[in-house]
């Protein structure tokens, strides 16, 4: 058996974060959706993997180059130099294809022990495939499929009645040959919708279940996420933490920790190597803490996970996972994921995903409910969904004094949010907005007064 990851796409959905990254190298518990992806499979008996890139692919090359050792993993990468759908992107792949395949997309997050029990399902059954599912089945996005006694019937783009497919799939290797005749659109969608000009895999799917084959649906079990939208960053940081927080029974101090007699510790939490809680620290829920971390001078975390080398301090208040070398303080409250190497202080109000590098000017605020009190609409592609309340800021942005962002607003990489900006709207990468002042000029004096 080998596995391949697809981590080709554009990701043009999670703008703005993939203007700079691959979505594969989204944070989640501060490390890349693929390594969680790599320890997965690391924990079967798949020892192969081949990753299919694409644009900015480097930098998950670079990453996995550094990690795949400590995971005894034998990986190979291919690139798919146009993003022209699944199907396309695992033929690229093809050449170095020698057995049956476990294939999952380099976009999902997903309790670990799926990879495993999904191959023993494969394994132990007379069966020419599986496709993982999720239920219940999101009725606004994605492929929803049909089962008939654990056998998956159909799949449709916008259909489907027993579950969402989840981007994860098991067939034998000769079951290629309906991918390489994919024909380039999916032709099983719901009547009235128009679906993509490109392969899909689920069509190919679809053609191995009319030629007989048995393809058995599996639920996955535990936590899952597809990061497809901005606001799903939020949802999978908060379903890894949930998950580690239910394996957290005791606190535990590694080498070097140290916790103050006089800070109060309300959950158990677990403090890395050489990492630091000080006097007047108040902690409410689990809390994760990296190395060289310090919590001090009446910092309240109200749980999270916190990576290497962090400061929060100072009467700070945060809920958040945050990542390394990152530095939070002077009163400021910091709600949602804070990629590396974020400055955060003076006072500002903070809430949604904060990329890399990016330093939050004093008194910034990000709205974080809708005085109207309605759902937050966010517009991606020309669809409007349901998101969330929050701001989305892109990676080495920074804001001035007193800037405020609306709920719902994304701010593009390499962008300047000035001082004294209201942003109602999203704002382009490689952008500076600056508020315009108009004065009114009057006379005054002591005759106001009458005198």
């Amino acid at each position: 058996m080998q596995a391949i990851i697809l981590a080709a796409g554009n990701g043009e959905k999670i703008a703005p974060f993939n203007i700079t990254r691959p979505k594969s190298m989204i944070p989640v518990g501060n490390k890349p959706i693929i390594h969680h992806i790599l320890e997965g499979l690391s924990n079967t008996s798949i020892r192969d993997i081949i990753i299919v890139v694409g644009k900015l692919g480097k930098q998950i090359i670079n990453y996995v180059e550094k990690i795949k050792k400590n995971l005894n993993l034998n990986i190979k990468y291919v690139e798919q130099k146009y993003p022209s759908g699944t199907a396309d992107a695992l033929l690229t792949a093809e050449p170095y294809i020698k057995d049956d395949i476990l294939l999952v997309y380099g976009d999902i997050i997903l309790n670990k022990a799926n990879f495993k029990e999904m191959l023993k399902l494969f394994q132990n059954n007379n069966i020419d495939g599986v496709v993982g599912y999720i239920k219940p089945k999101n009725e606004e996005y994605g492929f929803g499929l049909s089962l008939k006694e654990d056998n998956v019937k159909k799949i449709e783009w916008w259909g489907g009645s027993d579950g969402r497919v989840a981007g994860i799939y098991i067939f034998k290797k000769d079951l290629l040959n309906f991918v390489k005749i994919n024909p380039g659109i999916m032709k099983d969608s719901t009547i009235g919708i128009m679906p993509p000009l490109e392969s899909e895999l689920n069509q190919s799917i679809n053609d191995m279940i009319n030629e007989k084959k048995k393809i058995k649906g599996f639920e996955i079990k535990g936590y899952y996420e597809d990061v497809d939208f901005p606001w799903q960053i939020i949802y999978a940081n908060l379903k890894y933490y949930q998950f580690l927080s239910s394996t957290l029974k005791n606190t535990i101090i590694d080498e070097g920790g140290y916790v103050s007699e006089k800070a109060r510790i309300k959950a158990p939490i677990y403090v890395g190597k050489n990492s630091y809680i000080g006097d007047n620290v108040l902690i409410t829920k689990p809390l994760f803490l990296g190395k060289n971390t310090r919590i001090d001078n009446g910092a309240i975390v109200d749980g999270g996970i916190i990576g290497d080398d962090t400061v929060i301090e100072n009467y700070s208040y945060t809920r958040a996972v945050i990542g390394n070398n990152v530095k939070i303080g002077h009163g400021a409250e910091v709600f949602g994921v804070v990629f590396d190497k974020v400055y955060i202080i003076h006072y500002s109000e903070v809430a949604g995903v904060i990329g890399e590098n990016t330093d939050i000017g004093a008194a910034t605020v990000v709205g974080t409910w809708r005085f109207d009190s309605e759902k937050q609409v966010i517009s991606v592609k020309g669809k409007k969904f349901i998101g969330e309340s929050v701001a989305y800021i892109g990676d080495y942005c920074r804001t001035g004094v007193n800037a405020i962002l609306m709920p719902g607003v994304r701010v593009g990489p390499y962008s300047i949010v000035g001082p004294g900006v209201i942003l109602y709207k999203d704002l382009p990468p490689y952008k500076m907005i600056l508020a315009k002042q108009e004065y009114v000029e009057k006379d005054w004096g002591p005759n106001k007064y009458g005198w």
